[in-house]
């Protein structure tokens, strides 16, 4: 079999460093010498969202701890309202995390990126904590002096995730993901539709049609079809999110759909939008930060999924329908692909009965069965 350079070059990466993992000396974590922990999270909303099971189960563990989880500009918001957590920073670079984070001299660092790359390892072994943890994979173990995760065994990200906190010997048992929504926050989204003069006595589908790379889009036609179909058969409201950059997509899809409830919104910050995704029956969306919010939330998914492992990737609960082709390439994690073959060959029909057995329970609601 014909390996990737990719995979060339890890294994021979691995085998270089190698001999250094003889050197390394496994520690123990010692319970009553942690006081402050440090955990590493600074990449996309789903990431956090998944994560905050763990942030829990060590608060669990470690009551008495000082929590800081080191974020992105762009996942920052999850965090909102979170009393797991102590403090959050944002990451603004090396030079910054040199005097900030060691400033505050974490006893234990968690590297909680599922990757291969060295980069936030070497974060944890410059933070100047005495205990650093994170995944194993191809020499990275080389910054970590507590026992790992290994990678390689085929496992949900939530599984991966436990695995690496047991070496802390934190237990999985309430780990389950979450956002803390304020009552402040869902009346307001509540008004926000009102002002929108979305129906209420209609269901609320929201739709998504980003996503991070563009290899994990559906084509926008098929959104318009679905909306269309679910207009039609439930006279249910459309409302389309993204971000700003996502402008013209929102708005050809919305154009597409043509007659009906549809609404769009792509000027509001993270935080109003998952509070409004929680006033929402549905998500429509392709495989992204906003299906893992809606999972969380526990609100019924239809999602696409193409070239993204559906084991580790898959949303968090029971009330989720992926749709998906499986071809021998897949799957491939590209965020680029010439030919998107595995997305393309997703059908608006596949997505219309997905979403019917989603609004089956949900019509009951309005009395629309």
């Amino acid at each position: 079999m014909k390996l990737s350079a990719k995979e060339c070059y890890l294994t021979l990466r691995s085998a270089l460093l190698s001999p250094l993992l003889f050197f390394r000396k496994l520690k123990a974590p010692d319970k009553g010498r942690i006081k402050r922990i440090l955990l590493l999270r600074h990449d996309r909303i789903g990431d956090m969202v998944l994560s905050t099971g763990v942030f829990k189960a060590l608060k669990r563990a470690y009551p008495d701890v000082f929590i800081i989880v080191l974020a992105s500009g762009s996942n920052k918001e999850v965090l909102q309202n979170n009393p797991d957590i102590d403090e959050v920073l944002v990451y603004k670079g090396l030079l910054w995390f040199l005097k900030e984070v060691r400033r505050r001299k974490p006893d234990l660092a968690v590297d909680l990126f599922y990757t291969y790359e060295f980069k936030t390892a070497f974060l944890a072994y410059i933070s100047g904590a005495k205990y650093r943890l994170g995944f194993e994979n191809a020499g990275r173990q080389v910054f970590f002096n507590i026992k790992g995760a290994d990678t390689r065994r085929p496992c949900s990200m939530q599984g991966h995730l436990t695995e690496l906190i047991s070496n802390l010997g934190v237990g999985s048992e309430g780990m389950e993901p979450v956002i803390y929504l304020s009552e402040e926050e869902a009346l307001w989204a509540r008004k926000y539709l009102v002002a929108s003069r979305i129906d209420k006595f209609a269901p609320k589908v929201a739709m998504h049609p980003g996503g991070f790379y563009l290899s994990q889009r559906w084509q926008a036609d098929g959104f318009a079809e679905a909306g269309r179909k679910i207009i039609e058969k439930f006279r249910a409201n459309i409302i389309i999110i993204g971000d700003r950059k996502e402008e013209d997509l929102i708005e050809k899809i919305k154009k597409q759909i043509g007659s009906g409830n549809v609404f769009a919104l792509y000027d509001l910050p993270l935080r109003q939008v998952i509070s409004i995704l929680s006033q929402c029956d549905m998500l429509l969306c392709n495989n992204s930060g906003l299906l893992h919010v809606a999972s969380v939330l526990k609100i019924p998914t239809v999602s696409t999924m193409g070239p993204t492992d559906p084991l580790l990737w898959q949303p968090y609960g029971k009330n989720n329908i992926v749709i998906r082709q499986e071809l021998p390439c897949s799957p491939c994690s590209r965020g680029v692909c010439k030919t998107h073959k595995c997305m393309a060959l997703i059908t608006p029909r596949q997505i219309e009965e997905a979403v019917d057995i989603q609004m089956r329970e949900i019509s009951k609601k309005y009395n629309r069965v």
